[in-house]
């Protein structure tokens, strides 16, 4: 159960606290260890050739010239790779979904462009480049499909025939009550088919991995840009057919990840493979264009959304059938699924009904990415909320607070199942209404003296943050555990070194993880070294992502903590001579006597006794350190609105937007420095899905035709606009401390209030907006479509 506010705030760098990160010294001075700074002696490095057709059958391979060029130690093809190692598990499974094999390298059929085929391991990275040019393949291009609609049609071509009879992987419906009767008896119904943009994530450091195999000792160490070390070092084993015992995995910094290193790629058991051959450390880095085919996409559904609500705009009930477009292949991750979890939104609905539809394209495998299916649903559902209110002339805002659940109705269960914890998501939209001063807005008018038509955009979302239990996890088939798991050890110099798998990637858990024990413990901030990410020196974990981090760890590191306090404080009492620890406390680096600071001992002291067993009571064991494992009895939801201001030129369809206000709940803030930063990240790449990034394919070759950073519009620092953030905190009824996630709420309302906004300024036009990104060339296609149907007769 949660703590007070008050309660966890009474320690300097403790909970609370805006305690500078720790992650910062090194990174600032340029002394991050990244996977491409792993540089062993005598390192060989792998090269991948690569499908250029959507869909294709290979005939023939001919390696003989690549293996005559000076350099090239080792050629692999797809048949070899298939008879000497497993498919690439999934971590993640489609419920209903047959495993669909997939190996490192292509076997007699390419599903996508960028499909590994053949992979080069040579003296140089340029000498294995070389090689692959010169190896002569033969494709017979086959039928391909890129539209995820025209993908289930009965005429497609099938991409996995032994498999599937057709492209749709799975259907998985959920639902209460009969919204079909109520949405039949509704006095109005709002509905529309949304289109949401096919994206990526592009972490700044691309994917690497640097494997290295000791034949003697039998021992694989990979050095893995990953945010799941552990998982990739079981599914390493399963791939390679190794003992798990027999695999390290290591990461040290990761420059980013957002969903997109989850789990194994097929180029690390590629390198991994020749490693093993060659006896000889292999390196692969990736670049920026095979990271636009080859690394998971996201986002990209159809959604169809309908809500039916009474005369008085009540809603009544919820519809909601997507189908979401997994590429070619079931990568680790796979088809976002939270788009069903939280399809109600924050809003009292009691008959709903949803339905993923998981379909097959010739594209690149789609990942998880943050939000994960929320920003998604976010958009339709809140752009028909405003649709909504225009039908019955009621004011957005209004219509949202009259179906909102109220702070009493918590908890509450939505139609998918979802169990929101606890939050006042009234209060965080009128927060959003004072900031953005939406009463005069609304009473200033549209129309501005240069012809610009100014709108107001709103938002409202719940997020799901975490998982409910390993139970719900294993209903759905995943592989993976809720809990969290860190190793607390004194050291000799009185300071407590933390291991913990999670690795670093720009969230700050070193930071976090550390106030969190400093709180708990007593001890100083500054002594305790958090080491993370390698698989050989911290406790089995799950890994960074889901938004799940701290809401597990907080409860794993608050156990330790308490149990290596505890033991600490009999020890100091025995030195003492007390009869017991009342009246004892740690207080930075000594124990001290409450009310007789004079009477102290330094924490090198005891833990020095501890580990050596000397001066310890009879009845303690020698050694100070604690392992501890946590697991949330329920997943934390996350909530907030927000509201946009755009001015549009009705002419041109080019808008700015003047100001973005989000209000947003996580709970208990940790760190409120770091919960700035990681809204205004999230919030960057929000925008960037919203106003202009989209991963286009060409509908006659199949082929990917921005997949560069030429062509593919991620936004600057520069392009972002003026961004407003303020927090409410609310407590999580289920969580240590009351936390919630925060990594990914930033993504989720943009899409919608831009949307809103651009719709709300050219209501005059009645211009109402379908799909992502909203770019300028789409509001004039909308205003010339809705001009064309004010002169239709």
């Amino acid at each position: 159960m949660s703590e007070t506010l008050e309660q966890t705030r009474t320690r300097a760098n403790g909970v609370g606290a805006a305690a500078l990160r720790k992650e910062d010294d090194r990174l600032l001075r340029g002394d991050g260890r990244f996977t491409d700074d792993v540089d062993p002696a005598h390192a060989l490095h792998m090269a991948i050739g690569r499908c250029p057709f959507p869909h294709a059958r290979i005939l023939e391979i001919d390696v003989s010239a690549a293996a005559e060029l000076e350099g090239v130690q080792q050629i692999l093809v797809g048949a070899e790779v298939a008879q000497r190692t497993e498919p690439i598990s999934v971590l993640r499974p489609v419920p209903g979904a047959p495993q669909l094999p997939y190996y490192a390298l292509a076997g007699e059929v390419c599903v996508y462009e960028g499909q590994p085929v053949v992979s080069v391991v040579a003296t140089s990275r340029a000498v294995a480049e070389d090689a692959i040019e010169l190896i002569d393949i033969d494709y017979d291009p086959l039928p391909h499909v890129s539209d995820v609609l025209e993908a289930l049609a009965d005429d497609a071509p099938v991409l996995h025939p032994l498999q599937l009879s057709s492209n749709l992987l799975a259907t998985n419906p959920q639902g209460n009550g009969d919204p079909d009767a109520v949405m039949a008896a509704a006095h109005i119904v709002v509905s529309d088919r949304f289109r949401i943009n096919r994206v990526t994530g592009l972490p700044m450091e691309p994917r690497a991995i640097v494997a290295h195999w000791r034949p003697g000792a039998r021992e694989l160490t990979a050095h893995v840009s990953t945010q799941v070390p552990h998982l990739v070092r079981m599914q390493l084993a399963e791939s390679l057919r190794l003992d798990e015992g027999d695999v390290r995995v290591i990461t040290s910094d990761v420059g980013g990840g957002f969903g997109l290193k989850l789990g194994v790629y097929p180029e690390d058991v590629l390198a991994c493979l020749h490693a093993i051959d060659l006896r000889r450390p292999v390196k692969w880095t990736e670049d920026r264009l095979e990271h636009f085919r080859a690394t998971t996409h996201a986002r990209e559904a159809v959604h169809d959304f309908a809500i039916g609500a009474d005369a008085d705009g009540r809603i009544t009930a919820m519809t909601n059938t997507y189908t979401t477009d997994l590429g070619g292949q079931n990568s680790p991750f796979g088809s976002a699924q939270l788009s069903s979890i939280v399809f109600t939104g924050p809003y009292r609905v009691d008959d709903g009904f949803v339905q993923r539809r998981v379909a097959l394209t010739n594209k690149t495998p789609v990942g998880a990415y943050r939000g994960y299916g929320q920003p998604e649903v976010n958009f339709a559902r809140e752009l028909l909320m405003d649709r909504l209110a225009r039908r019955l002339g009621i004011d957005p805002l209004e219509l949202r607070m009259r179906n909102m659940l109220a702070q009493e109705d918590l908890p509450w269960r939505n139609p998918a199942g979802a169990l929101y914890d606890s939050g006042d998501y009234r209060l965080a939209l009128q927060m959003v209404a004072d900031a953005v001063d939406y009463d005069a807005l609304r009473a200033a008018g549209r129309e501005r003296p240069d012809g610009r038509r100014v709108g107001i955009g709103l938002t409202s979302f719940v997020e799901r943050t975490g998982y409910a239990s390993a139970k719900f996890l294993a209903n759905r088939g995943s592989r993976y555990g809720a809990h969290e798991s860190v190793t607390l050890r004194a050291n000799r110099s009185g300071g407590i070194d933390l291991f913990t798998g999670v690795s670093s990637m720009g969230q700050s858990s070193e930071t976090a993880f550390a106030q969190i024990c400093s709180q708990v413990h007593g001890i100083a901030f500054d002594a305790i070294r958090v080491h993370a990410g390698d698989t050989g020196a911290t406790p089995l974990n799950t890994g960074a992502f889901a938004s799940r981090t701290l809401i597990a760890a907080a409860g794993a590191v608050s156990a330790a903590a308490t149990e290596l306090r505890d033991k600490t404080l009999r020890i100091a009492a025995h030195r003492l001579e007390l009869d017991d620890v009342d009246g004892l406390e740690v207080d930075g680096d000594a124990v001290v006597v409450q009310g007789d600071p004079s009477r102290r001992i330094p924490l090198a002291e005891l833990h020095m006794a501890a580990i050596i067993g000397q001066g310890i009571p009879v009845d303690e064991h020698p050694g100070l350190e604690a392992t501890a494992h946590f697991e949330p009895e329920h997943a934390a939801y996350a909530f907030g609105s927000a509201a946009a201001v755009v001015a549009v030129d009705p002419e041109t369809g080019d808008f700015e937007i003047e100001r973005f206000v989000l209000v947003h709940d996580c709970g208990t803030m940790v760190n409120p420095t770091l919960v700035d930063g990681q809204v205004r990240g999230a919030l960057a790449q929000g925008f960037g899905a919203a106003l202009s990034e989209e991963l286009r394919y060409d509908a006659d070759t199949g082929q990917l035709v921005n997949g560069s950073m030429l062509d593919y519009f991620v936004p600057t620092a520069a392009d972002l606009p003026p961004i407003e953030l303020h927090h409410t905190e609310v407590p999580s009824p289920f969580t240590t401390f009351g936390v919630r996630g925060v990594g990914e709420i930033g993504t989720i309302p943009p899409g919608a209030a831009i949307a809103n906004a651009v719709c709300d300024a050219l209501a005059d036009f009645d211009v109402q907006i379908s799909r992502l990104p909203v770019t300028p060339e789409l509001v004039w296609r909308e205003l010339q479509q809705a001009r064309n149907r004010s002169e239709t007769p």
